[in-house]
């Protein structure tokens, strides 16, 4: 890809109103925090503003991360505390800082990003969960009026210090009833903004409600001093910025670090320390922000230590705190809007700007008012459907999940995070010994067969549990080990298994041992007493043999499995890939019958494909189907070869739509690290616009219309893991976003306002010019709902 090509994508202002809002309502959260950390840190209070001025700009500029916002966080207080402990100076501690920065470059460049791909799912979603209920339990005492403790610690029990239980007790005893009014003022409004009417008002869907709160909670504050000014909040109940009075004061609130200390080595073990906390920070931070990106856009974690790095040297020479990436303040801005980087940008504009026009304005903010934004994002965060559907997901992803929450509870941010992820790899360790063989026994003309199935993964953990079936099997037996399905395997297993065989034909046991793919005709050829003959047909008779013995265990767990298949009346329909070789059973645990199933190439829904489009009709209006799901996979060989522009015949012409979704996301896969990156994008971009070409369809149009219960969804499905990814497609939402703009199309009497809801996403219309002339390509330009003339 072009140089040019990358930097345009680099810069997307296409979301720029919803990134104005998400800084906005950011920066108004993170000035108290700001303030707050640096106070309990032991530092300068300007210090946590120039490190979220130097978050913002410096590593919102670096970053490649489309949502994240960094700053000064609570888990870098005790950190920096020991360090001007150990140092002496705050002049000192920036030098550590500026090292600290110098070494994450470093990791960077040796690709130190990749730890952040060890932590499990289940313990990331935790870990939001957890900083969730702290926010939740953190804003009880300023909703009633508490507000000394201006520091959002992410911990509940720091054992260090006081914990939430005093936090409570000194909030009932200085309980503050215009405190308690604006915070309840303030939930109503983030709730009520929430509900069909404002967010279809084409007024009021346009302002933030994080906003309306603040203007509500300097109102409210505003009037309780004119009524009763006893009851007006002031003090430590506001936001208390500094307030330089002189360009020289101003000045002398960013300092520079002591060089001449270089040489004591204290100030690089101290720099060790903050490096690879705000390292650990950063990229936990970015794998939690990726899971709440609403477009699920990757980050690449090594781009990310450089940027965390420049922004680290950049914040010690200034005179700032240590940064890292910052869940709480990236998921605000996500809440309020924020979609790309400029969002990062505008967070950092804002604290620069406040410092230097309004700061008196800022310092008139209530905290209740912003402890009601903390305490709806805290909900999202940890609302109860997260909680319900780890819970169905089973033991092995719930139980790391609600360790880390406990943890974290309990300590803190890194030791919850290394706890749950202690407790995941206990379950995956778990069952990758319980899981990776299985085996029954049956008989064939009478002769004893034993078949042994290996799993996706064979390690030399599970070695000993195979060795010690295959010596307990009895003389003159047909063993035979599937390994068709295995991804991996072991070594040290395949050559205890190939000893076996050795002596496995002194007591007459005879041993086939399939492999997967191109290996398998290979090793039936390797097989004892097998000529290279017999093996080019062994795979071919093997499947009969299959298919009774899987006849035979269908009927011996369910005598009626085949009468009760014939008689299910399925309620999903599933366009996949032809490419991927997983039954549609297997992946979703379905009885057969309960899917309707048509695969192609590469998932595409193409309105031209007579077979989809009858497979489509014959679900929808005979079978009724509630379900259609269009279900891609990483590794499809249909989205690589699109990518790679091959000529592969017909193929080829069959792929076209795949290339015009790349074509059309081109911006957004530049933006992409490695080519793995964007070839696992495009699969999923390429699900989402099926999905959307599955909308556009008579049949479905015609089902919406007449108020049928069908449902579209995108699915992803890891080959290599065997989870199904949801993608959240939204098709009515989405395709509602144009009808508020695209209402109107060229016709050669002029412009034609569309009736109804407009279903089919605008393009480039077509219109005659006359006998012998070519056709005009034209769209014409709008201002809001009213058209600005033909073309």
């Amino acid at each position: 890809m072009s140089t040019t090509t990358e930097k345009r994508s680099t810069w997307d202002f296409s979301y720029f109103k919803s990134d104005l809002q998400g800084g906005l309502v950011s920066f108004l959260v993170a000035v108290p925090l700001c303030l707050g950390i640096a106070l309990a840190s032991g530092a300068p209070l300007f210090s946590g503003i120039i490190a979220g001025i130097v978050g913002g700009l410096v590593v919102g500029a670096l970053s490649r991360s489309a949502v994240s916002i960094s700053g000064p966080e609570a888990g870098l207080i005790m950190v920096v505390l020991s360090g001007l402990e150990v140092l002496g100076s705050f002049e000192v501690l920036q030098l550590a800082i500026c090292v600290a920065g110098v070494m994450q470059v470093i990791l960077g460049l040796l690709r130190a990003g990749i730890i952040s791909n060890f932590f499990p799912s289940s313990v990331i979603k935790g870990m939001l969960a957890a900083i969730g209920i702290i926010l939740i339990l953190k804003q009880i005492p300023h909703i009633l009026g508490y507000d000394a403790d201006a520091v959002e610690s992410l911990a509940l029990f720091p054992w260090t210090g006081g914990n939430i239980r005093a936090l409570l007790t000194h909030a009932i005893e200085e309980f503050n009833p215009t405190a308690l009014v604006i915070a309840l003022a303030s939930l109503t409004v983030l709730l009520v903004w929430e509900r069909p009417f404002f967010r279809a008002n084409p007024v009021l869907a346009k302002i933030p409600a994080a906003l309306v709160v603040i203007v509500l909670g300097l109102g409210l504050n505003a009037l309780a001093y004119l009524l009763y000014p006893a009851y007006a909040l002031t003090g430590t109940h506001l936001v208390q910025l500094p307030i330089p009075h002189s360009m020289a004061e101003f000045a002398g609130l960013f300092t520079l670090p002591d060089f001449s200390q270089l040489t004591n080595p204290k100030v690089y073990t101290t720099a060790f320390a903050i490096a690879l906390v705000a390292s650990l920070e950063a990229l936990l931070a970015i794998e939690a922000t990726d899971e709440l990106d609403p477009l699920k856009r990757k980050t690449p974690t090594n781009r990310e230590l450089k940027a965390q790095g420049a922004g680290n040297l950049v914040s010690g020479l200034l005179g700032g705190l240590p940064l890292t990436s910052v869940i709480v303040r990236s998921s605000v801005s996500i809440n309020a809007g924020g979609r790309t980087k400029l969002a990062a940008l505008m967070h950092g504009s804002f604290l620069l700007l406040s410092v230097v026009l309004f700061p008196r304005l800022l310092n008139m903010i209530p905290w209740a008012a912003l402890a009601a934004i903390l305490l709806v994002t805290g909900y999202k965060l940890a609302r109860v459907s997260i909680f319900r559907q780890h819970i169905q997901a089973g033991i092995m992803e719930f139980l790391p999940f609600i360790v880390t929450i406990v943890a974290i509870l309990l300590t803190d941010l890194l030791i919850g995070i290394g706890v749950g992820a202690a407790a995941g790899m206990f379950f995956i360790l778990r069952e990758t010994y319980k899981n990776a063989h299985f085996f029954h026994s049956y008989s064939v003309q009478g002769q004893d067969h034993l078949r042994i199935s290996l799993g996706e993964h064979v390690s030399f953990l599970n070695k000993a549990s195979i060795m010690t079936v295959l010596k307990d099997i009895p003389a003159d037996t047909t063993v035979e080990i599937d390994g068709t399905n295995s991804a991996f395997i072991d070594r040290d297993v395949l050559s205890a298994i190939e000893n076996f065989r050795e002596t496995a034909r002194q007591r007459n046991i005879q041993l086939v041992f399939l492999r997967k793919g191109e290996e398998y005709a290979q090793n039936l050829a390797k097989q004892p007493h097998v000529t290279s003959k017999e093996a080019d047909f062994e795979a071919y008779y093997k499947l009969f043999q299959n298919n009774r013995n899987w006849v035979a265990e269908k009927l011996r767990r369910n005598p009626r499995f085949f009468e009760t298949a014939a008689q299910q009346i399925p309620k999903f329909l599933f366009i996949g890939c032809s490419d991927n070789h997983v039954s549609v059973s297997e992946m979703t645990g379905t009885a057969p019958g309960e899917v309707f199933v048509h695969r192609n190439v590469a998932n595409l829904v193409v309105s031209t494909d007579l077979n989809l489009m009858s497979v489509l009709q014959y679900a929808v209006e005979v079978l009724q189907i509630q379900h259609i799901i269009v279900c891609g996979h990483y590794g499809c060989r249909g989205v690589q070869a699109a990518m790679q522009s091959v000529d592969a015949g017909v193929v080829s012409n069959w792929l076209t739509s795949v290339r015009d979704v790349m074509h059309r996301h081109q911006h957004e896969l530049g933006e992409l690290e490695t080519e793995e990156e964007r070839y696992r994008r495009l699969v999923e971009l390429n699900v989402i616009e099926q999905v959307y070409n599955l909308h556009q369809t008579v049949t479905v149009q015609n089902a919406y219309q007449k108020s049928a219960p069908l449902h579209l969804h995108g699915w992803v499905y890891d080959i290599h893991g065997g989870i199904i990814r949801d993608l959240e497609v939204d098709v009515r939402r989405d395709f509602a976003e144009y009808d508020a703009i695209f209402r109107y199309q060229v016709a050669p009497e002029g412009l034609r306002r569309l009736p109804g809801e407009l279903y089919q996403a605008p393009s480039i219309y077509s219109m005659s010019a006359g006998q012998g002339r070519t056709p005009i390509i034209a769209i014409p330009p709008f201002d809001y709902d009213n058209p600005l003339g033909v073309p």
